[in-house]
């Protein structure tokens, strides 16, 4: 399991397929963990949820990776969305490491 604490997600371009959520950009501090191929965003009242299946692309940036992310879950309270965009993640150091799991 890869776990991160107190990072900054910015998702951009997001495109809702299934639910109500109306933003179509947004960031949020977060934990994220990956495990058992499920890459999960917990900003407490918002989480995101991306199955490895759904990664498009990957890319490795300065201080971050940029996921390329096809029907992830956003869950805000009860309510459940499913969409498709770009997560942008800042884990600094870690970032290759990040990389390499996820895409390598």
């Amino acid at each position: 399991m890869m776990k991160a604490e107190e990072v900054k997600t910015e998702f951009e371009n997001v495109e809702v397929h299934m639910g109500s959520f109306g933003n179509r950009k947004f960031k949020m501090k977060c934990i994220v963990t990956y495990e058992d191929l499920m890459l999960v965003m917990d900003g407490g009242n918002r989480i995101a949820r991306l199955h490895a299946r759904n990664i498009s692309n990957v890319h490795l940036e300065k201080k971050g990776i940029r996921i390329a992310a096809m029907n992830f879950e956003i869950k805000e309270g009860e309510e459940v969305s499913v969409a498709t965009g770009s997560i942008r993640i800042e884990l600094g150091e870690n970032a290759k490491a990040w990389y390499d799991e996820l895409w390598g």
